[in-house]
């Protein structure tokens, strides 16, 4: 079989355990240690939601009236036992090898197996039964042509809401050029480098979903325990290379049929017009078959400044379209945060719950706490297409 590149962390957690739990990994069956260094932080990062006018990370910092840095912690969000990262700067040592397949992703026993029914067509009009655990079977992939969007800071958002509130998947980064998952999320969940950057790695990505989904069982006897939610964080001008995927490879069909999965489309879009013809382009071949988020990003503006996407009458047209399929088309918004707060996770490498764990500035408290609380409020609203049961707080 062929196989994924994807690189991995001595320290493997095989399993999205509570928020209280400590940050702990296990490494992977057959997969050689990777002693990559994270990459200087200095460096730009053209994934985060920053003007390309102004240097890195210079993010406006402005008071935002869902700030409150005195509110009380998230409810549920026990404390993590993570140490405090060091912010050195240092290059990228190395790469994992080429031929490791996702099929080793994890290995643990577990008595839970997922449904095996695929995912029919007859059911689409039942797509927001909460009831029906097909709906909860889910790739969610997120996307932003246009670079800088923010759609590395949503990944994140999303990787941490699955981590407080104990929902376990696998999550795929294929943004080699800045793995914003695999740098701050690596230790703290099952996240992998995947390579998709050729037609070969295609196919080897496509070849090996399902055994990632199914995993075969080992020779130890051992069961491994099917995943039953992917989150894939794509590069920008990814467009091209989904539409190969879609269009010549019947990756739909492949996520569909063969995993039992459906498919939920993360747009990450800014004020810009781009955006807009950006997603009117991946809809001509995605068409019906999906479910969309769009999620506008504060950071570029309040609500009324994304007048080319609520004004645009294609934009209305596909919505009706897509629900009149049994599919979901909504949008979000992801809140902003502000300059100071974002910097120093950036720098530091840290996770938002780290953010809520270090002491050293209570401003950035309480500034990730509201950030938090009203990102994970967007997602609760569309919390199926995101592949998740339930909130905890709930």
């Amino acid at each position: 079989m062929m196989t994924i590149k994807i690189a991995n962390d001595n320290n493997r957690n095989t399993s999205n355990n509570l928020a209280d739990q400590p940050f702990s990994n296990t490494p992977f069956n057959n997969i050689a240690p990777n002693n990559a260094i994270e990459k200087d932080t200095s460096n730009i990062d053209t994934d985060s939601p920053v003007p390309d006018n102004i240097a890195p990370k210079n993010v406006t910092e402005e008071n935002t009236s869902n700030t409150d840095p005195d509110s009380t912690v998230l409810d549920n969000l026990p404390p993590n036992n993570v140490t405090e990262e060091n912010i050195g700067n240092t290059e990228l040592d190395s790469l994992a090898p080429d031929n490791i397949a996702l099929n080793n992703a994890i290995e643990e026993n577990t008595s839970n197996t997922q449904s095996n029914n695929p995912v029919s067509e007859n059911n689409n009009k039942n797509n927001n039964n909460k009831n029906n655990p097909e709906q909860l079977r889910r790739l969610v992939m997120v996307t932003g042509d246009k670079g800088g969007v923010g759609k590395s800071t949503f990944a994140r958002g999303l990787a941490q809401t699955y981590i407080d509130n104990a929902v376990k998947f696998v999550g795929l980064d294929a943004d080699n050029s800045n793995p914003h998952l695999i740098r701050f999320y690596e230790n703290a969940a099952n996240i992998h480098r995947l390579d998709i950057s050729n037609s070969d790695k295609l196919d080897e990505f496509v070849d090996n979903l399902k055994e990632l989904v199914y995993p075969k069982s080992k020779e130890s006897g051992k069961n491994q325990e099917e995943k039953s939610l992917i989150l894939l964080e794509t590069p920008s001008q990814f467009l091209p290379t989904l539409k190969i995927l879609i269009t010549e490879m019947g990756f739909l069909d492949v996520v569909n049929n063969k995993c039992k999965m459906r498919v939920t489309i993360v747009v990450v879009i800014s004020t810009i017009i781009d955006c807009i013809t950006q997603l009117l382009e991946l809809y001509s071949f995605c068409g019906d078959r999906v479910d969309y988020v769009i999620v506008k990003n504060s950071f570029y503006g309040e609500a009324e400044q994304f007048a080319f996407y609520d004004n645009s009458q294609k934009v209305k047209e596909i919505e009706q379209q897509v629900k009149a399929t049994g599919h979901d088309f909504t949008s979000i918004t992801m809140p902003k945060l502000a300059k100071k707060s974002y910097d120093y996770l950036d720098v530091k490498n840290l996770t938002f719950r780290q953010g809520l764990e270090q002491d050293e500035y209570p401003s950035v408290f309480g500034r990730v706490l509201s950030w938090l609380n009203n990102f994970k409020g967007q997602i609760k609203l569309k919390k199926d297409l995101f592949g998740i049961e339930k909130i905890l707080s709930e």
